[in-house]
């Protein structure tokens, strides 16, 4: 029979400095050890702990603990060497603390990295920092290829997020200069060199899809695609749109979102609302100026009127509302990137077209910029920082392949 639960899980020290507690595979980090903000949150996660019947909320990390302590700022204290040596699962387990703290509201990349962590404790945990080489590198990405559902590319990601854990490790002093100096001279994986899958390259998508899908879209979402189409923008920074992002003060309105790509490399990012994408946004601008433009929720009430509206049948009186008091899970206040795709693909397969996804519409926009106005028009409306990036994304077309090719030499 299982094993039963600790009616209070221990309190332990970890080699980063801090104490630590680990729940049902979970670990809590609480701050330096024997301080009065470990053991304050160390007795808050207990409280929670025992009344969910030993089960901690969801809603309880690292971070959560902090506020509901207090809110103290508790930095990472310098590893007392003397403790015990360090090793690599010491290393990944601080790196995941830093992850989740550094992208906080980043699932996807808390997720990515925190698997990442994981998969090189399981593999290397028990050696000295000192000892993880090349070599030790070279073998867990060969584990990663084995796999077979990691491409090459993505497998060399893998590759440089362990260079850049250890190199956050000798920023912590958790590590040696030399240390990661070795693993940066991993050369990453080649083109027909490996057993890991080659992906497509990402290819501009075509309006007349675009158009198709447009028509099987909710008017939220249909307003969306529209201002994707004329601006070209990311996403993420169509996704997080507000109305008091937008300079309205001048004759050109002037979208600058708060959060962007490069917003901490110092950039700033503008991206003129003009023609089209001016008509499609007027609409979702009439509200709090803090709230975002676009919500799932809107676009679902919509839908659900849409049904009834279309029903053929009267609705009897045990149907006028037949919606669960507590639902699983609600539509969110904002779309995401996630959402976004998931709503253009079900509408691509609702109009019978090939499928394809928002980044295509950002190539799209590229590529055609680039060929009526140049690589830099192109660079400026995308806001990439180098033009290198650029050519990337805006590939020159066919078209003017061909036409090249009619000029070109003869022998």
């Amino acid at each position: 029979m299982p094993r039963p639960k600790a009616l209070v899980p221990a309190l332990r020290f970890h080699i980063s400095g801090q104490s630590i507690c680990e729940i049902n595979g979970t670990t809590y980090y609480l701050g330096p050890a024997d301080s009065p903000e470990s053991l304050a949150r160390y007795a808050v996660l207990i409280r929670e702990y025992q009344t969910n019947g030993l089960k901690v909320p969801s809603y309880i990390t690292s971070q959560t603990l902090a506020q509901l302590t207090g809110g103290f700022v508790v930095p990472m204290a310098q590893v007392d060497k003397s403790q015990e040596p360090i090793r690599v699962k010491h290393l990944t387990a601080s790196y995941k603390a830093f992850v989740e703290e550094r992208y906080a509201g980043q699932k996807r990349e808390i997720h990515r990295l925190g698997e990442l962590c994981e998969d090189v404790r399981k593999s290397d945990g028990e050696l000295l920092v000192e000892e993880y080489g090349p070599r030790a590198l070279q073998a867990q990405r060969k584990l990663w290829v084995d796999e077979k559902n990691k491409s090459r590319a993505y497998v060399n990601r893998l590759t440089n997020a362990v260079v850049r854990m250890f190199k956050w490790g000798v920023a912590q002093e958790l590590v040696k200069p030399e240390v990661w100096q070795r693993l940066q001279s991993v050369e990453p994986l080649r083109e027909g060199y490996t057993e890991a899958y080659e992906t497509e390259g990402v290819s501009p998508v075509s309006i007349e899809i675009v158009r198709a899908t447009a028509g099987h879209l909710s008017p939220m979402v249909k307003a969306m695609l529209r201002i994707h189409t004329a601006t070209g923008m990311r996403p993420s920074e169509l996704c997080n749109m507000r109305p008091c992002d937008i300079d309205r003060s001048s004759e050109v309105w002037v979208y600058r979102p708060p959060k962007h790509k490069n917003r901490s490399k110092g950039k700033s990012r503008a991206i003129p609302i003009i023609g089209d994408a001016r008509e499609a946004i007027i609409d979702y601008l009439n509200r709090d100026p803090h709230s975002h433009c676009f919500s799932p929720r809107e676009s679902m009430a919509w839908f659900r009127s849409q049904q009834r509206a279309n029903r053929q049948t009267p609705v009897q009186p045990s149907q006028q509302n037949r919606r669960k008091a507590t639902r699983q899970k609600e539509p969110g206040e904002k779309y995401d990137s996630s959402s976004y795709r998931q709503a253009i693909q079900r509408a691509a397969k609702n109009a019978k077209v090939a499928s394809w996804h928002p980044y295509q519409l950002r190539h799209l926009a590229g590529t055609l910029v680039r060929e009526a106005l140049g690589a830099e028009a192109a660079q400026a409306l995308l806001g990439h920082s180098h033009l290198q990036m650029t050519e990337h994304y805006a590939k020159v077309s066919e078209q003017k392949a061909i036409e090249a090719a009619k000029v070109a030499p003869k022998l």
